[in-house]
This record gives structure tokens, C-alpha cells and sequence, in this order.
């Protein structure tokens, strides 16, 4: 039998977990089917672009913070939607973070931003359909669970 090589593209996104006094910041976006969809600050990196730059430009136009002292918490990798359009090789850092300033985003993607106790993050969670929106992915989520409640892991293969 040969051996059939192929070559999936990377996608690579950073987010950060914001805390303050017990409450995870998310950001509040419309998905293409008109719901709301909670997701932590951040996205995807540009070319050349590391995820520490890449977290801190995202939180600004998602969020309107300035962080700084990005410390790394998890990072999760694999294959990412296999078989459909989207199919990537994913590498998504998480990180925590200091933050300044006042929250206005100013991302048009971006209906809202919101402080959600620690307890409350798991029942914003909303999975499937469409099956190409990865942040929908189960996998994508066990790792903000496992942050809040304080036990999160360096590594998540996908």
C-alpha cells in the first residue's frame, strides 16, 4: 500500500481568560444563523504574528482592554473539523492576562461583552450546528471548563 501524505492548513488562534472577582470576561457574537454566541476574547493569528500578539490585538478591538503580562495556561492541537470545508490543523493558546481600560469593542462581529460567574460560564456553552463553526466544537470548550474550575491543563490534543 503507498502511503497517501496530505497537507491540511493551520489555523492558530489565541484567547485570553480575563478574571475579575470570580468572573470570566466573554464577548457575545452573532452567529450567520442569528443566535448569540458566548466565546472568550481573542481569534485568529495573523502571518508571522506570534499568539501572545495575537491575543493582545484581538482582546483590544473585541473587548477594548489593554492587556498585558500574558501568562500561558493551555494550549490545544490537532486536526479541527475533519471532512468538512473547514478542515485545519488547529494550534489555540489560552492565556490569562492583566488588563486596563474601559470595555467598548469595536469589532463590528461583536454585539456585546459581558462578566459571567465562574458557575454560570458551562450553561452559555451551545453546541452543533452549523458543524464548521469550531468554537462550537465540544473539544474547543473542555478547556475553559477545566479553567474554571481550577484545574486546567497545558495540553489538550484534539
Amino acid at each position: 500500500m503507498s502511503h497517501l501524505s496530505r497537507t491540511l492548513p493551520i489555523k492558530r488562534a489565541a484567547h485570553v481568560y480575563l478574571v475579575h472577582e470570580g468572573q470570566l470576561l466573554l464577548v457575545e457574537e452573532r452567529m450567520d444563523d442569528g443566535s448569540i454566541f458566548y466565546g472568550l476574547p481573542g481569534g485568529k493569528a495573523h502571518a508571522g504574528e506570534t499568539l501572545g500578539d495575537a491575543a493582545v490585538r484581538q482582546v483590544l478591538v473585541e473587548t477594548g482592554l489593554h492587556v498585558t503580562d500574558l501568562m500561558f495556561v493551555s494550549l490545544i492541537e490537532g486536526e479541527l473539523l475533519t471532512g468538512t470545508r473547514n478542515e485545519c490543523y488547529a494550534n489555540f493558546g489560552r492565556f490569562t492576562a492583566s488588563f486596563s481600560g474601559d470595555l467598548a469593542p469595536t469589532d463590528p462581529e461583536v454585539v456585546g461583552v459581558k462578566w459571567v460567574p465562574f458557575g454560570q460560564v458551562e450553561a452559555l456553552v451551545r453546541y452543533g450546528p452549523p458543524p464548521e463553526v469550531e468554537e462550537r466544537n465540544p473539544l474547543i470548550w473542555v478547556p475553559t471548563r477545566d479553567f474554571v474550575r481550577g484545574q486546567p491543563r497545558a495540553y489538550y490534543p484534539i
